[in-house]
């Protein structure tokens, strides 16, 4: 695997030369900052002079220097990292029990195993199932597995048969929407 930086992926190719280095500042570095400094100076004192006021033009050309130094370091440095949560929309949390974050979770599940019915068996039915058992011992007193008949006729055919087989193909929407409406008539 070769070593390239980003700044070589993406800044382009030399095509008779070789990438220049960067090891120290070249003489023409250094001259081409003096004559920035030297036009700043003669910007700032003829700006100076248009205004009718004054200032030595030493100074004026110390505050130059001092600007292209300060353009110099800025340019050097490079700006940090980006976060991990960069690129993502952080809405404030509306919903402080957690129900954003269940149902981000069911949209990733859903998600995952809509091809793979092997998938769909292992991850989504358990679930399922830990739902129906929750609100059949909340309103009922009961789980599928304490009082399987009374569990049965109260869940219902339909919803019994998909929790208790494993099925050859995840559901499509519409059958999963009949099947989370008998599980909201428990």
């Amino acid at each position: 695997m070769s070593q390239s930086s980003i700044d070589e992926l993406l800044g382009g190719a030399y095509e008779d030369e070789e990438r220049p280095q960067r090891s120290g500042r070249p003489v023409a570095a250094y001259a081409k900052a003096f004559g920035a400094a030297l036009a700043l100076t003669f910007v700032g004192v003829a700006a100076l002079r248009t205004a009718k006021l004054d200032a030595p033009a030493w100074f004026i050309f110390l505050v130059s220097c001092a600007l292209v130094l300060v353009y110099i370091a800025v340019r050097q440095v490079r700006p940090p990292l980006p976060s991990r949560a960069a690129g993502r929309r952080h809405l404030p949390d509306s919903t402080p029990d957690g129900l954003r974050h269940a149902v981000k979770r069911w949209e990733a599940r859903l998600d995952w195993c809509h091809a793979d019915a092997s998938a769909f068996n292992r991850k989504v039915i358990p679930a399922l199932g830990e739902i129906v058992d929750e609100r059949l011992r909340q309103r009922h007193g009961i789980t599928r597995e304490s009082d399987p008949a009374r569990a049965r006729n109260i869940v219902g055919e339909p919803l019994w048969t998909f929790l208790s087989a494993p099925v050859r193909r995840p559901p499509a929407p519409r059958e999963l929407a009949n099947l989370i409406a008998w599980m909201e008539r428990i």
